[in-house]
Parts: C-alpha cells; structure tokens; sequence
C-alpha cells in the first residue's frame, strides 16, 4: 500500500473548507483497463468505487472518477442546509477495549482507522441538486452515480413528516440525475426513547423505504450500520428486501472517543460517541456482508449487497466481491490512498494472465 503522507481531506480545516478545496489528485497517465461488472443493468468498468463521504461535490466525484473508481456515491444530502460541527471532525486515535483513545501522532503501521464527528452536514438543496447533474456529466462510460439522502426531523414532527422528506429528498436526487439512490438509515431514531439508529427501527425504516421506492423510478438501495446479531440482521434485511434493490453496509461503528483523562475526545454536547471508520472495522464489517451473501445464494431474498467498511486493501476488495458482493466501496481509504483503484486493475489483470 501506497499512502500519502497527508489525507486529501485536510483534518485541520473544517469541513466548509474541504467542500471548497477539492484536493490536488495524483494523475496516471495510463489507467489499466477494469475487470468489468454490472450493477442494476449498468455495465461497469469495475466493481470497486467509493461509499457515501468522501465525494463531497462534483470536483470530488471528477478527481476519484479519474482514477479509476467507478460505484461513486455522492455524500449524504437533505432537503434543507445542515452545518457541519466545529473541529475537530476527524482524529487520530489508539483502538482499545473500552474507548477510541485519541493520539497525538497516526499509527506508525499505516493503519487508517479514525473516529469521525461531523454531523450530517448538507448544503442547500438548489445547491447539491444543480452539482449532482454537473457530476453526474463529469463521469466517463461504465460508472455510475449513487447520490446518499437521508431525512430531517424537527422538534416535533411525526414519522409522516420524516418518511415524506425522505421521499421528497430521494425524489430531487433522481431527478437530478442520479442512477441509484442510497437512502441512509444509519442515522439517529428521532422517535426512540434510547439511542438507537433509524435501521434499527424496522417499522420505520419499511415507512421510509416503501415510500422512496414508490416515489422514484430508480434503484434504491437501504444503508445499514452494523448489527449487534446475525439474527437481527437477516430479520432486518428480509423484512425490508420487498422494497429495497439493495443493500449497503456496513456504515461505520459508533463508539465512545476520549482523550488521555478520560474527558471525550470531541467538544460539544452529543459528541460523546463518534462513528469508527476505516481498516480496523474489516473484521466486523466483512462477517456481516459474508453473512447477508450467505442468506442471499439460499434464497432468504434477491437483492445486490454493496460492501463496505475497512476495505483498506486491493485484497481485501477482491475477496469480498469473489464472496458475491456486487461492489466494494471504500471511504477512509480513499483520503489517504487514492492510487487503491489503480492497483485493484493491477491485481486483477496480473490474476488474469
């Protein structure tokens, strides 16, 4: 692995500044050709691309479309303007039992796991809805366009409210262009008493899904996090299949960041907990798209399942999407080795030969 020494998301400036400054991409001259794939009637140039983060605007789709990504998932939009939180967004931390404890210095081994606090941001939506139709035109033959929406609740508002933003959100992105729309469920239940994430809310999140699908004419695929069962997960996911083309997961994991005294590791009422990404989520992450692979060849429901979390490596992408995934998306990774597309075309065309 290839990293560069410093993440194409620059962690000390804020989020409003990493929109603004797409970064300056390495160039290959060559790009080798793909392997191939096909996603929902697309033919694709490769199976690898990138999940919901990363590709903050057009310039951000165009920069990694050029490298050789090709599953690109524009970032989680919403029908009205969300501020990121104040940094830190994104930190350095020691993985331990009982806490992410932040570092002063990344680890030595190139390991790219962070803890990551920014807040659901999204620009306003004549904004984000005139940029996905200026991204969806910057990207080349055998890629396609996932844009990522989710909802906004307000204090007092009822499901009715939520499941028709979601809906009209997902609308404004297929109009926009969109060839597939991710509907993130991995986001807080606003209806729950205790914390837990909208996917966790099965009734909910059939609401949200059924009326998204009945609302656009393009794939929709339902976003997870990571499920504390294999029981809950297949529950989960055949319960919601009749009105899903398919799934993607896993998002990230939530968990507690605190600095060396024990105080959290982000400032700020909510940022307690933050959402774990990057390599050292593979383990988790992987089990569970194995698993939903697994219930897919016995039948349990005929849907595409979008892999994602701690796909650090080429190899790690290869063996996921020789497991049946029907992409490998990567996020964190991207940042920091943004020549992983290159190397993924390498290692499969060497495989060939």
């Amino acid at each position: 692995m290839i990293l560069i020494h410093s993440s194409a998301y620059r962690l000390d400036r804020s989020y409003q500044w990493n929109y603004a400054h797409a970064p300056a991409l390495p160039r290959v001259r060559h790009l080798p050709p793909g392997p191939g794939g096909r996603l929902f009637g697309h033919f694709l140039n490769s199976s690898l691309g990138i999940a919901a983060g990363p590709l903050m605007n057009a310039k951000w789709v165009e920069g990694y479309a050029r490298l050789g990504f090709d599953v690109l998932t524009y970032a989680t939009v919403r029908t009205s303007f969300r501020p990121a939180l104040g940094l830190p967004n994104i930190r350095h931390v020691d993985n331990r039992e009982v806490a992410a404890v932040v570092a002063r210095r990344p680890a030595a081994n190139g390991d790219t796991t962070r803890p990551v606090s920014v807040g659901e941001p999204s620009v306003e939506p004549e904004v984000w809805r005139k940029d996905v139709r200026r991204a969806k035109e910057r990207i080349s033959r055998g890629q396609i366009l996932i844009v990522s929406v989710m909802g906004t609740p307000f204090p007092g508002c009822d499901a009715e409210v939520l499941v028709t933003d979601y809906a009209r959100c997902a609308a404004w992105a297929a109009e926009s262009g969109a060839d597939a729309v991710e509907v993130n469920l991995a986001t807080p239940d606003p209806f729950a008493e205790q914390v837990r994430m909208v996917y966790e809310n099965v009734p909910l999140s059939a609401q949200i899904l059924h009326r998204v699908r009945t609302t656009i004419g393009v794939p929709v695929l339902a976003k997870f996090g990571a499920f504390s069962t294999p029981r809950l997960l297949h529950e989960t996911a055949t319960r919601l299949a009749p009105w899903a083309n398919g799934f993607v997961l896993v998002n990230s994991i939530s968990r507690r960041v605190l600095d060396e005294e024990g105080a959290p590791g982000f400032e700020g009422p909510g940022r307690e907990r933050a959402e774990v990404v990057g390599a050292q989520t593979f383990e988790v992450a992987s089990r569970q798209v194995v698993e939903m692979l697994a219930w897919r060849k016995a039948g349990a429901w005929d849907r595409a399942v979008l892999a994602v979390g701690g796909i650090s490596t080429a190899e790690r992408a290869h063996d996921l999407l020789r497991e049946g995934a029907d992409a490998a998306l990567v996020a964190t990774t991207a940042f920091f080795d943004p020549l992983l597309a290159v190397r993924f075309r390498q290692t499969r065309a060497t495989e060939v030969a």
